[in-house]
């Protein structure tokens, strides 16, 4: 059996864009999974769909195209993991402003699967987003979406042709609307607290508002968190849901 050496370019480009797909998107960007384990996924799927990919090799004639379409296939595998990320970026924005609002912004914990430091309440909720994200089988979409893409923009086709940086942008924004309207309730907590220690203070001047104030703000803001959850878990699923979707709008527009 003879392997033809378009195959091997055009299974390794399809690695590109996998490989940087898989950097962006949460769980397998992180390093909970090893890095070989992602390598020989990304190898297996490349070699699994390579055959069946549309593409334009024109440019891999000589080593220097193929350098030149595998630095576009990687910034389209990034560009496309964006979309996918978005959802737990406003999360880990709402668990900032929600720790802040209650009184926990000191309270910093590693996050495995990202590697990076985080409140405790932004952890909390990257890990349920990411439960949300497999359970409700969003990651099958997303993974149908990125095999789409190929069809969109084929191996091989300039991502300067792609002009969706305005719905980038609309995209990106969302991310501090989003994220305040989770937060919204405990900001709103915060405010209410302030006030009302503010008036104890001034009516009974013997207690101590400022120490008392911060069990109340957390043992509220706890509260608030556990009656919440279910609204929080609506917005998790809108908002990733749309992830397959607004991955190929930005190849489209």
């Amino acid at each position: 059996m003879t392997i033809e050496v378009t195959n091997i370019v055009l299974a390794f480009l399809v690695f590109a864009r996998l490989g940087a797909f898989f950097i962006g998107i949460p769980l397998f960007g992180g390093e909970f999974i090893p890095v070989r384990m992602r390598v020989a996924l990304g190898i297996f799927i490349s070699l699994l769909i390579h055959q069946y990919i549309p593409h334009d090799l024109s440019l891999a004639k000589h080593y220097i195209g193929v350098i030149l379409i595998m630095i576009n296939e990687i910034f389209i595998g990034l560009y496309m993991a964006m979309a996918v990320r978005i959802t737990f970026f406003v999360l880990e924005l709402a668990g900032e402003l929600i720790s802040t609002s209650i009184g926990l912004v000191t309270s910093q914990s590693l996050n495995p699967i990202t590697g990076s430091n985080s409140s405790s309440i932004g952890t909390l909720l990257f890990y349920l987003g990411l439960l949300v994200f497999f359970i409700t089988g969003i990651h099958h979409e997303v993974l149908r979406g990125f095999v789409k893409s190929f069809e969109i923009v084929p191996v091989g086709q300039s991502m300067l042709e792609i002009k969706s940086i305005d719905q980038f942008v609309r995209d990106t924004s969302s991310i501090f609307l989003v994220g305040l309207l989770i937060a919204a309730p405990f900001i709103a907590l915060n405010f209410m607290i302030n006030i009302t220690f503010a008036i104890l203070g001034k009516a009974a001047p013997k207690v101590n508002v400022f120490i008392t104030s911060f069990a109340v703000r957390i043992i509220a803001g706890f509260t608030l968190l556990a009656s919440s959850a279910a609204l929080i878990v609506s917005y998790i699923v809108k908002k990733s849901g749309q992830s397959a979707l607004n991955m190929l709008e930005l190849l489209t527009y």
